[in-house]
């Protein structure tokens, strides 16, 4: 598969765990969500590491990126953006932090000397409209609570250091290609840093039960798809080419939630339009 099938289908995967993710925040906190997905990521990663990269790979230095990008991106940009699913639904969260492209082409021009495009100025001003667009809309999102302008800010942090983490990773593959290396301390640093960081903040993550379990456990699940996906687009390609591409993923939340989350959000023309300029913006810089 081509680095450009391999990151569309990231996205793909990626919405499909918001779905599943947006179920369980109905009745568990974000902290919850994360911790199990981690969890998730946990038990299969390790199992494919050991039987496909060899364990003297586990000494490399490229270990210390990945666990850099398992706190960044992972744990912390998934907190803020499930944290932002919450307060203000799958359909303006997913879109909001796609900001995270343009941080990352700016990361692949300067750390790994990637080449950038004639349209970038015209790609940003487009993705910023959408953003824009999703920020202005106060109908679209969420259904039972009204939208603050403070709450768009956990998905836009969450774009920031979800590229944080796409260039640790980038730089971990460049040092020793292991995909499953990567994988593996990804899932586990963001697992124990969930467990070191809520009781440092007064706040004890805990399992879930019943429904919740169930949603973040299958969230969890597609989301190691989608790494695995995503992960082979990163090391086959260059960021300011897979990044935008696995960031269609606002358009397949769309599809989804327009699906699936009828009863819990609201999908407006303005929320379309900003979604599409966003995934646009993003094309654009890098066409």
């Amino acid at each position: 598969m081509s680095p450009a099938i391999f990151a569309v289908s990231a996205g793909l995967f990626f919405a499909l765990s918001s779905i599943y993710t947006r179920w369980g925040l109905e009745r568990a906190s974000s902290g919850s969500a994360v911790l199990i997905t981690a969890l998730a990521n946990v038990v299969i990663f390790w199992p494919l590491f050991l039987i496909f990269a060899p364990f003297e790979s586990i000494s490399s230095w490229a270990v210390l990126a990945f666990i850099g990008a398992g706190a960044s991106g992972p744990f912390l940009g998934r907190l803020l953006l499930f944290t932002g699913m919450a307060r203000v639904g799958v359909s303006v969260a997913t879109p909001l932090y796609n900001i995270q492209v343009l941080f990352a082409v700016i990361g692949g021009v300067i750390f790994f000397n990637e080449t950038l495009t004639p349209f970038v100025g015209l790609g940003t001003v487009v993705l910023l409209s959408g953003v824009a667009m999703l920020s202005l809309d106060a109908s679209g999102g969420n259904k039972d609570q009204p939208r603050r302008l403070k709450d768009l800010a956990f998905p836009l942090a969450s774009g920031f250091f979800f590229a944080v983490s796409f260039m640790l990773r980038k730089w971990g593959l460049e040092i020793k290609p292991e995909v499953y290396l990567g994988l593996a301390m990804m899932a586990s640093t963001s697992f124990f840093t969930a467990f070191v960081v809520g009781p440092i903040q007064g706040k004890p993550l805990s399992f879930p039960k019943g429904h919740p379990l169930v949603m973040f456990a299958i969230a969890g699940l597609l989301t190691n798809v989608a790494q695995l996906f995503s992960l082979n687009a990163i090391l086959k390609g260059d960021l300011v080419v897979v990044i935008p591409l696995q960031n269609t993923q606002p358009l397949f939340a769309l599809l989804f939630t327009a699906l699936f989350l009828r009863k819990l959000e609201r999908i407006t023309k303005v929320v379309v339009a900003g979604a599409m300029l966003v995934v646009a913006g993003a094309v654009l810089v890098n066409f």
